[in-house]
């Protein structure tokens, strides 16, 4: 999680990112009710599987997959229809980059996936918001017994 926090406060807002996340408070390991900064990024963890595959997995191992949930809220620049969805969506798309760019997360893991959803903030209560809600696949060996 720590790597993946890292790895979103580098957003900047330079070269192909449309959103700056790199103030310090802006990328928060906390669950995303009520969003305390806006522009502001929340991961929080969902869920934490381990398995082992006949033929593919060696026996000192274990593969595990971290399920992360992240929540993008960005501020609208005006009230018109589709405005908010759009602001969702490059948001999105910075947090997808960044987060594609270090696939290993810094040599750790072997992969990982991203399901996402944008949305106009006004239908959860939140005019003015663009908001994403991306879900982070992380899959990983672990050695077993350690």
């Amino acid at each position: 999680m720590s790597r993946v926090k890292t790895d979103l406060a580098a957003i900047d807002g330079s070269g192909s990112y449309n959103y700056d996340f790199s103030a310090a408070d802006q990328v928060s390991l906390a669950l995303a009710i009520d969003p305390l900064r806006v522009p502001g990024i929340y991961v929080s963890p969902l869920t934490t599987t381990t398995s082992q595959t006949a033929g593919r997995t060696p026996m000192n191992r274990y593969d595990r997959e971290m399920v992360l949930q992240i929540d993008v809220f960005v501020p609208t620049t005006s009230s018109s229809p589709g405005t908010a969805i759009l602001a969702a969506l490059d948001a999105q798309s910075d947090v997808m980059r960044a987060l594609e760019n270090d696939r290993a997360l810094g040599g750790l893991v072997h992969d990982v996936e991203i399901d996402a959803s944008a949305y106009d903030g006004a239908e959860l209560d939140r005019p003015r918001m663009g908001v994403s809600t991306l879900r982070l696949k992380v899959k990983y060996s672990e050695i077993a017994g350690s």
